[in-house]
């Protein structure tokens, strides 16, 4: 393919690559060909293929395995701030599948803060549900919902690898729920997570807190979900009024 005129050879090998990403040649997490094999297709140097996927590399368009070769980055994940929906919502609205895997749905003496934050007696029980969140079978978020007993144990009933919670309890156990308070921070992985999200230690985590009311703000839920920061982001638009 003739190269357009002026037009440097690197530039256009960028171009014609970026072309073949966002129309999905290349999908996210392929491999893109070798330098040499890019060589042998257009005819190019080593030096000008270099330039032209190191562009990319900057770009955040790909990234590079040392050994492995060169791959399409995977686009982050964003989540509105403005509506209270579950992790399989988000999911549907993305055409992205939605998918858990069960660690842990027992009945836990809550601790001091989770009590509080439930309204609940010290040591009281609550029903803990943990999974790992997947996005098209990729784990990105570990959830650690800390539930009254009485909805947690009905819960523990359904399919937890397959069924969204939310819609579980609005569905089929009637119970409306109606706002959230949430709060969002930063960790890093420990050993633990690590292995669940599969990542590495250390790796960088989003938090997020949330307490999920049903009528008459009685609080039914916390949860506390730790995000893969290299896959996940949250998103909102401000305004300013009279601006």
């Amino acid at each position: 393919m003739a190269t357009p005129r002026f037009t440097p050879y690197y530039r256009w090998l960028g171009e014609m690559l970026r072309a073949e990403i966002t129309q999905g040649a290349y999908k996210p997490g392929d491999a893109l060909p070798t330098e040499y094999e890019l060589m042998r297709r257009y005819d190019l140097s080593s030096t000008t293929v270099r330039r032209a996927v190191h562009d990319l590399v900057h770009e955040g368009l790909v990234y590079r395995k040392a050994g492995k070769g060169t791959f399409v980055k995977r686009s982050k994940i964003e989540e509105n701030l403005l509506r209270l929906t579950s992790f399989a919502e988000e999911m549907q609205t993305r055409n992205i599948q939605a998918a858990f895997r069960l660690v842990r749905a027992q009945r836990v003496a809550a601790s001091a803060e989770i009590a509080r934050i439930l309204q609940l007696e010290t040591a009281a029980p609550v029903f803990l549900l943990e999974r790992v969140q997947l996005a098209n079978t990729e784990p990105i978020a570990l959830a650690q919902g800390f539930w009254r007993c009485d909805v947690g144990e009905q819960l523990a009933e359904h399919d937890l690898n397959t069924v969204g919670l939310y819609d579980a309890v609005e569905r089929d156990l009637h119970i409306p729920l109606v706002e959230a308070d949430e709060a969002i921070s930063a960790t890093i992985a420990n050993a633990e997570m690590a292995r669940k999200l599969k990542i590495k230690r250390n790796a960088p985590l989003l938090v997020r807190r949330r307490l999920t009311y049903t009528t008459e703000m009685r609080p039914i839920e916390y949860t506390i979900t730790f995000y893969r920061a290299d896959q996940y982001e949250y998103k909102i638009r401000l305004s300013r009024r009279g601006a």
